[in-house]
């Protein structure tokens, strides 16, 4: 059983081990993490992905 639970996944690029780590794109980011949608709007797009916005500010 240990064998098996040893072999689930797979084995991280550094690369990619990075990004989880903290060293992703979020990383230069320092605003605040909860924003308004006028603060969304007002990001780069490479920081969107960094915050937390409600919902309303994506009209369907």
């Amino acid at each position: 059983m240990k064998k098996t639970i040893l072999n689930l996944g797979k084995c991280l690029s550094k690369a990619e081990q990075r990004t989880i780590n903290g060293g992703g794109s979020c990383s230069g980011y320092n605003g605040p993490i909860i924003v308004t949608c006028a603060q969304y709007e007002e990001l780069p797009p490479q920081y969107k992905g960094c915050v937390l916005v409600h919902s309303d500010c994506f009209p369907q």
